[in-house]
Parts: C-alpha cells; sequence; structure tokens
C-alpha cells in the first residue's frame, strides 16, 4: 500500500534558529522543504536530481504559512506531508510539524508547486506515470476550501 501521508523525525539545528532559540521563520520553510524531498525519496522513489537531469522540475508559485507554537533548539519534531490536489502542471502539497508525541501542531504550511521545462522556464505538463501517482497518493480535503479553514480543521484533531 502506498503511504498517502509520510512523516520523518528531525532534529532542530543550533544554526537554524534565532537568538531565543526558536527555529527562525524562514528555517520552517527549508525544513519543510528537506522533509518532503525526503519523503519523494523514501516512500516514492521520486528524486528532483533524475527530473532535472531530464529537464524538468518545480519551482515554487506560493507558500501559506502558520507558525502556531515555536520549535526549539535541539528539539525533536516530526514533518508530514500530503497532496491535497493537483492538475497537469502543478501540485499543492500540505506540510505541518508535530512535537515529537504528535500532540501539538507548531506550523503549518500549503505550497504550491508549478512544474517547468528548465530550458525554457515555462509551465511543463506531467507526465502520465506522475499523474497516475498523484492520483493515488492526493488526500481529500473534504471540502475546506482555504488555508484558514484548514489550519482550523487540523488543529481541531489534534
Amino acid at each position: 500500500m502506498t503511504v498517502k501521508e509520510p512523516s520523518s523525525l528531525y532534529t532542530v539545528r543550533f544554526n537554524d534558529c534565532d537568538p531565543f532559540g526558536h527555529l527562525n521563520n524562514a528555517s520552517y520553510i527549508n525544513y519543510f522543504m528537506n522533509a518532503r524531498e525526503d519523503h519523494l525519496a523514501e516512500h516514492y522513489n521520486l528524486h528532483l536530481k533524475d527530473f532535472a537531469a531530464k529537464g524538468f522540475g518545480w519551482v515554487v508559485n506560493q507558500h501559506q504559512i502558520a507558525y502556531l507554537k515555536p520549535a526549539f533548539v535541539a528539539e525533536k519534531v516530526y514533518i508530514h506531508s500530503r497532496v491535497l490536489e493537483y492538475s497537469g502542471n502543478h501540485i499543492v502539497v500540505e506540510m505541518w510539524m508535530t512535537d515529537e508525541q504528535k500532540k501539538k501542531v507548531k506550523a503549518f504550511l500549503w505550497s504550491r508547486f508549478v512544474h517547468v521545462d528548465l530550458k525554457t522556464g515555462k509551465r511543463a505538463e506531467h507526465d502520465e506515470a506522475l499523474l497516475k501517482l498523484l492520483e493515488e497518493i492526493r488526500v481529500e480535503h473534504n471540502g475546506v476550501d482555504t488555508f484558514d479553514q484548514r489550519v482550523g480543521a487540523v488543529l481541531q484533531s489534534f
């Protein structure tokens, strides 16, 4: 069975924190992007370098992030991800960070990625194999249309 919502455990690094020992706001996005890349490789055998070698990749079109509770230096956190929607040339991925016990949501992110031809910089269509995988791993979000509604729904589930 294919994993629809992979997660990985990470340790918050000292050099990613502000002088107060909190994970820096910009670092959250780096942690999320690194986790998603790990999830793609570990669970779907997709490697971004392989797409780049074929002349394709994804660029971030939009991030929406909510910082809910601080993550602290040396703290262990889980980062979870899932595909919410996709089309022939874009993917929306939902990611969230929790404490090690998976009881408190620390941050929540929606990222919209656009598939591009790296030579032209223009949008490119996903191939059939990727579209099939996206259909298999997409998670319904039950009519919750906005980011803020989704943050509220996720917080209620914890």
